[in-house]
């Protein structure tokens, strides 16, 4: 018998401007990507929705960049998981470049750190290329099947 595949994700919503099914749903995904990877044990992942001040110390903090950022991804050091930190205000701005909807950004955004939290990076034109095309295939396919199809 394979190993195990368990997630919990714990969404908190800072901005308190996110509806709880699409907290649920988001929340849903990020395991869903965690298990397409192929990832074993069992994962605890904290899923927050905050400003973009909140974000911009956190960028300046832990990577010295004084700067807004959409998303960043915290790997826990003791077990799988860790903490994706997302700023609900770009993630509404930066949609307007895809004409995409709230909704579909942050789909975008939670794959992408979970991608990250599953060893993925994105430092090279290269391997951002294949991880957003990975990221997309996995949207899709969450899309397709089971509760949030549809949507």
């Amino acid at each position: 018998m394979g190993a195990q595949f368990t997630c919990e994700v714990e969404p908190v919503d800072l901005t308190e401007t996110l509806q709880a099914p699409l907290l649920s749903e988001l929340g849903a995904l990020c395991c869903y990507a965690l298990e397409q990877e192929g990832m074993i044990g069992g994962w605890e992942i904290a899923l927050v929705f905050t400003s973009d001040d909140h974000l911009t110390q956190l960028h300046a903090q832990f990577m010295d960049i004084p700067e807004p950022t959409d998303i960043m991804t915290f790997p826990s050091d003791d077990a799988p998981g860790g903490d994706i930190v997302i700023s609900v205000a770009q993630a509404d701005r930066q949609r307007l470049d895809e004409g995409w909807d709230l909704r579909s950004e942050l789909r975008f955004l939670v794959t992408h750190g979970a991608l990250h939290l599953a060893n993925w990076d994105d430092a090279s034109a290269d391997d951002r290329a294949r991880m957003l095309a990975r990221q997309r295939s996995i949207i899709d396919a969450f899309q397709s099947s089971g509760p949030f199809s549809n949507r």
